[in-house]
C-alpha cells in the first residue's frame, strides 16, 4: 500500500512540474515538511529511545489513573465491554427448571376473547389462574401485575380475587415507586407499607408516593416493581433491596423469594444480571392453557415446588427493555432471571476497580520494562500476543463457566496502546539509525573527514552488544554521524542464510574524535569485529546519491572479507581430523 501511495506521489509530481509549477512548488514544500516531520520524530525516538517509551508508560498510567478516579465517582458506571463479553462468550448458567413463566401471550389472549373478552378481563379470571397453580404444588408466585382500581362493572371478581389473595399467602404482588419528589403531595404515610424503612433523616409518619394495588389483603406481601436501567436505557442489574435517600423497600424478587422460605442474607442491594442467553430460555406456559386446563402432565410437573413468575408479554400490554445481551426482553424473562440469580447466588461478580487499575498498571510497566530490556524483538512480540491472549481468555472463560466477570479488556487495550507507542518509537529509532530515506534529512555541514567501517557477525557479536557499540560511537561522534546496516542482504536467494548475519556501523570521525574513537575500535578488534577507514570525499549526507555511492562498496568489501574469513575457518570435523 506504502509503495502504491509512493508511485502515484512520483506521477503527480511529474504532472505538476510540467503543467501546474504554482501546485508542483506547493507538492514540494509539503513532502518538504512531511520528511523535516518523520526526520524530526525519528531522531528524537533515536535521541530518547528508552526514555521515550518510558514516557509513554507514564502517559497511559496517568490516563488508568484517571479512569480508576471516574469508577470511583461514578460506582457501577456501565462499560460496554460487558455486553460484548456477555453476548460472545461460550456459554452461560442453564436456566433453573424451577421457575416458570405463566405467560398471558397474544395466544392467551385470542383463546380467552371468546369467554372473557378483551384484555383487561374480570379478576375472577387472574384468581383462578393463581389457584390453578398453586394447586399443581407451586411453592411462590411472582404476580407482576398491577390492578390499583376496581372492576366497577364486576365487583363480585374482585371479591374472588382478595379471598384468593388471603388463602394463598407465598404471592408477592407489585408496587409502583413514584418520584421521590412526590412524597411530599401524596397522603399515604409510609408506616402503612409493610417492609418500608425510612431513611435516618426521614420518618415513619411522613408520606410516600407509590400506587399500590387496590386489595388490602396484598399490602404485607409487596415488592417494588421498578427496574433501574442504566443511564444508556439498558437494563444490566437488579434492585434486590430498592434503597434511595429517602425509603428502602423490597423488590418483587425479594419478596417472591422470602415467601418460599429463602434467606437472603449475604445477597447485595443490587446484583448483576447473568443472562442465560447461551443455553435457552426459561420454561414458558401461556396462560389460556393453564385456565382452559390444556396442560400435559409433563407441564403439570413443573410446578411442583416451582417459583412462577405470573407477566404480560402480549404485544401492547406487556413492557419490554433493552438487556446487555438482547435489544428488546420482556419482564417475566428479566424477573426470572433476577429470581433465578438470587435462589441460587448466580449472580455476576466483578472484580473491584482498584484491581483493574493495578492490572492495568502491570500490563504498562511489564510492556516498557520488557522493551528496554535487552531482549529480541521477535521475543517481545511474541510476549505480547501471549499477554493478550491469556487476558482474554481469563475474561471469556470466567463469564463463560463462572459466576465471575473478570473483564481485563482495560488492561488489553492499555497493552494495546502501550505495545503501539512502543513499537512506533522503535520503529522510528530503527529508521534514523538505518537512514532510510525521508527519515534523516539532516544533513552534516562540516566537510571532510573520515568513514569508519565496523563489520561483524551476528554469530560472533550478538544484538546488545550490537547496541552498546552503536550507543557508545554515538556518544563520541553524534546521534546524526553513526549509520546502522544490518539489512544489506534480503531477497529469498540461497546465499541469504549466509550473507543476512553481517552487519555493520559507519562512524563519521573528525580528527578530534580519534583519541576517543581508537580504544573503541581496539575493543571491538579483539571480538572479532572488523574496523576500516577511509578518508570521505563527499559530504557526509545520506540522501545524497554520490554519497552512497561512495560508502556502498567499503560496506561490501568489509562483507566480503569477514564472510571469506568465516568460510575459510576449519570446520569441527576438520579440527578433530
Amino acid at each position: 500500500m506504502s509503495k502504491f501511495l509512493d508511485t502515484w506521489l512520483d506521477i503527480l509530481h511529474v504532472l505538476a512540474k510540467r503543467y501546474l509549477p504554482p501546485i508542483y512548488r506547493l507538492i514540494r514544500y509539503w513532502m518538504d515538511i512531511k520528511s523535516l516531520s518523520f526526520t524530526w520524530v525519528a531522531h528524537f525516538s533515536r535521541r530518547f529511545g528508552a526514555r521515550a517509551i518510558v514516557m509513554a508508560g507514564i502517559l497511559a498510567s496517568a490516563y488508568a489513573v484517571y479512569l480508576f478516579v471516574i469508577a470511583g465517582l461514578s460506582p457501577g458506571a456501565p462499560k460496554a465491554s460487558h455486553d460484548v463479553i456477555l453476548k460472545t462468550r461460550l456459554s452461560s448458567p442453564l436456566p433453573s427448571n424451577n421457575i416458570v413463566i405463566v405467560d398471558i401471550d397474544e395466544r392467551t389472549l385470542a383463546a380467552l376473547s371468546e369467554a372473557h373478552g378483551r384484555w383487561p378481563w374480570s379478576r375472577d379470571v387472574l384468581a383462578d389462574g393463581i389457584q390453578k397453580i398453586f394447586d399443581e404444588g407451586s411453592r411462590a408466585v411472582l404476580f407482576n401485575i398491577l390492578l390499583s382500581d376496581p372492576d366497577k362493572r364486576n365487583p363480585d371478581a374482585d371479591a374472588v380475587m382478595e379471598v384468593t389473595a388471603q388463602l394463598n399467602r407465598p404471592i408477592a404482588f407489585p408496587l409502583i415507586r413514584l418520584n421521590p419528589q412526590n412524597d411530599i403531595q401524596s397522603q399515604l404515610l409510609a408506616s402503612s407499607i409493610v417492609g418500608m424503612t425510612p431513611s435516618k433523616t426521614h420518618s415513619p409518619d411522613q408520606t410516600v408516593a407509590v400506587i399500590l394495588p387496590m386489595f388490602s389483603s396484598m399490602y404485607d406481601r409487596l415488592g417494588v416493581a421498578n427496574q433501574r436501567p442504566d443511564a444508556d436505557g439498558i437494563v444490566r442489574k437488579y434492585p434486590i433491596r430498592w434503597t434511595e435517600a429517602t425509603y428502602t423497600l423490597p423488590s418483587l424478587v425479594q419478596q417472591t423469594a422470602e415467601l418460599g422460605g429463602v434467606n437472603l442474607s449475604g445477597i447485595p442491594d443490587t446484583i448483576s444480571l447473568n443472562w442465560r442467553n447461551k443455553q435457552g430460555r426459561y420454561t414458558r406456559i401461556s396462560f389460556s392453557d393453564l385456565i382452559l386446563d390444556q396442560l400435559e402432565q409433563e407441564q403439570k410437573s413443573l410446578f411442583q415446588n416451582s417459583y412462577v413468575v405470573l407477566s404480560l408479554s402480549a404485544p401492547g400490554l406487556g413492557q419490554t427493555k433493552p438487556t446487555s445481551v438482547a435489544a428488546v426482553e420482556d419482564d417475566g424473562e428479566i424477573l426470572a432471571t433476577a429470581l433465578d440469580d438470587v435462589l441460587h447466588k448466580t449472580y455476576l461478580r466483578t472484580i473491584p476497580t482498584w484491581v483493574t487499575f493495578l492490572l492495568n498498571l502491570l500490563a504498562i510497566w511489564g510492556l516498557v520494562w520488557f522493551s528496554v530490556k535487552p531482549f529480541q524483538s521477535s521475543w517481545f512480540n511474541k510476549g505480547f500476543l501471549l499477554l493478550q491472549s491469556g487476558l482474554g481468555s481469563v475474561t471469556l472463560l470466567s463469564a463463560s463457566y463462572t459466576n465471575y466477570l473478570i473483564d481485563l479488556s482495560d488492561s488489553m487495550s492499555f497493552g494495546l496502546m502501550v505495545f503501539a507507542a512502543i513499537k512506533l518509537i522503535q520503529s522510528m529509532d530503527d529508521r534514523w539509525s538505518r537512514a532510510r530515506p525521508g527519515f534523516r534529512r539532516w544533513p552534516i555541514d562540516k566537510e571532510g573527514g573520515q568513514v569508519l567501517v565496523l563489520g561483524y557477525l551476528k554469530d560472533h557479536f550478538d544484538n546488545s552488544s550490537a547496541k552498546a557499540l552503536q550507543q557508545a560511537a554515538e556518544r563520541i561522534v553524534g546521534f546524526n554521524a553513526v549509520i546502522r546496516v544490518d539489512d544489506l542482504f534480503g531477497g529469498e536467494t540461497f546465499i541469504k542464510s549466509t550473507c543476512s548475519s553481517f552487519s555493520s556501523l559507519l562512524i563519521h570521525v573528525y580528527p578530534e574524535h580519534r583519541a576517543k574513537i581508537e580504544p573503541l575500535v581496539e575493543d571491538c578488534e579483539q571480538n572479532g569485529v572488523v574496523a576500516n577507514f577511509h578518508n570521505l570525499e563527499q559530504k557526509w549526507d545520506t540522501e545524497n546519491q554520490s554519497f552512497s555511492s561512495e560508502l556502498a562498496p567499503l560496506v561490501l568489501q568489509c562483507a566480503a572479507m569477514l564472510l571469506q574469513k568465516e568460510w575459510s575457518k576449519p570446520t569441527s570435523k576438520e579440527l578433530h581430523s
